[in-house]
């Protein structure tokens, strides 16, 4: 039978919501720290094995791909196998994978291991949020997400900083040992603290439906990454992207065909979903891929250290928490399409505000120009939140939710993905030399700002049906 939530309150009384709160944001946290840390390394791992762009972004692509499978695996894995053994599986096999990438001779190594620890972080991240309704069923819940929303977000603005910091002085494998040790007290803690129980019965899951997706993905991003390098003729090339759209049209079919999906297409019946899902696609692009873009930006147009370009995004994920809060204060009382359309313009602002300044730009004005859109993207989490799922009926919110996190992690994986080789086209196309460097960088900065802009088209079409 195992532990479950009820016997373990009363083993450790009435602080264990207390004590499994702070477990649960530091694995999340240790999940979050791996994902957005290894940004300010990548100058220094193209260095040491001598890649290129196309290759190098495969550690940020790669890990969020596998990531965004691994979110469709965490409900059932935690019901078949209980959240314990789930946890534990996850932080081990991401501990193992770490060590593992100091020992790599190799990009590919790197790049697999990086691709195995995103499948963990997706099964263990997703454990967390239920884990906090349940135990918090009785009261404080609002509190209990409030203060795990802003340790989730904190992780983002001091990866880069304290990776950055320990990039400068241990060089980039100090990015694969960094989150070790929150990833072990994790393990220890969840020993204890964690439910073993596991559900009477698990959901089924669809494996072939699953590997279809898998393939489709990892597909797709290969065949983006093959045509930076290679004429779109050549079939290294076209191959990918022939097999991506196969086995898409494989998941399709067979998603519509079985009773439990793995990802739920019915959702996309609401026009208003649909609108909410462009939108958390723009927002993955823009979470991931400025995180993506600044610190390369900073490190081989203006010459910064990994600590220096790590530290410059620390207050703007600072703000970032502050502006989720007031975002989702603001949610209870402004329209999702008000809130969201604010929120996509102030990232443009911020990506034109980039895009502008000059090579030589002061600290505090690329540090402002940072934090004026990490206040946009903080307005939208909340309002991408509610205004997806207000249009939905009660028996779809679960499932709404995971597959508006679903969407936005790809929009992450795919957005870094395109403006790789936006970049290495227009660096390509403007010359190749460091004056291109500088103007590709400025017209990713211009893409992103044109794309947030567009999509509030889609804003618009969030609309609550409940309102």
């Amino acid at each position: 039978m195992g532990d479950d939530l009820q016997t373990l309150q009363q083993r450790f009384g009435p602080r264990y919501p207390q004590w499994l709160l702070a477990l649960l944001m530091v694995g999340s946290m240790a999940m979050v720290l791996a994902s957005t840390s290894i940004n300010v390394a990548l100058p220094a791992i193209m260095a040491d094995f001598a890649i290129g762009r196309p290759l190098a972004q495969w550690l940020s692509t790669g890990f969020l791909a596998s990531m965004t499978a691994g979110l469709l695996l965490a409900a059932w894995a935690q019901a078949r196998f209980g959240a314990r053994r789930t946890a534990q599986f996850g932080l081990l096999l991401f501990i193992l994978s770490s060590l593992l990438a100091l020992l790599a001779q190799a990009a590919w190594q790197l790049i697999t291991l990086r691709i195995v620890q995103g499948l963990c972080a997706g099964i263990v991240q997703p454990l967390a949020m239920v884990l906090i309704f349940r135990v918090f069923a009785e009261g404080g819940r609002g509190m209990a997400l409030g203060l795990y929303g802003l340790g989730v977000m904190l992780a983002p603005s001091l990866g880069p900083a304290v990776g950055g910091y320990l990039v400068d002085h241990f060089g980039w494998a100090a990015i694969f040992w960094m989150p070790l040790p929150m990833c072990l007290l994790a393990l220890l803690a969840g020993q204890w603290l964690l439910p073993s129980a596991r559900a009477s019965s698990a959901p089924r899951l669809d494996l072939l439906a699953f590997i279809c997706l898998c393939v489709s993905i990892f597909a797709a991003l290969g065949f983006l990454a093959e045509a930076q390098r290679f004429a779109w003729s050549a079939p290294r090339v076209w191959l990918p992207g022939v097999v991506a759209l196969m086995a898409a049209l494989l998941f399709v079919r067979r998603s519509r065909r079985v009773e439990q999906p793995l990802l739920p297409l019915a959702l996309w019946r609401h026009a208003g979903f649909r609108s909410a899902s462009w939108v958390a696609l723009t927002l993955g692009l823009g979470l991931y891929g400025s995180t993506y873009l600044i610190p390369l930006y900073l490190q081989t147009v203006d010459g910064f250290s990994a600590g220096r370009a790590g530290m410059l995004l620390l207050p703007a994920g600072l703000l970032m928490g502050m502006a989720s809060f007031l975002g989702g204060w603001l949610s209870d009382r402004l329209s999702a399409a008000v809130l969201l359309s604010t929120g996509l313009l102030i990232f443009a602002l911020s990506a034109a505000g980039l895009a502008w300044v000059e090579q030589g730009a002061s600290f505090v004005l690329l540090c402002f120009w940072a934090c004026v859109g990490r206040i946009g993207l903080g307005i939208l989490l909340p309002a991408l939140s509610t205004g997806s799922l207000d249009i939905l009926s009660a028996e779809e919110l679960a499932q709404g939710a995971g597959a508006i996190t679903f969407v936005r992690q790809l929009g992450g994986a795919f957005g870094v993905n395109l403006l790789t080789f936006f970049l290495e086209w227009r660096h390509s196309a403007e010359g190749g030399d460091q004056w291109a460097e500088l103007l590709a960088f400025k017209q990713s900065f211009w893409l992103v700002a044109g794309v947030f802009a567009i999509t509030v088209l889609a804003a618009w079409g969030v609309k609550s049906t409940k309102r």
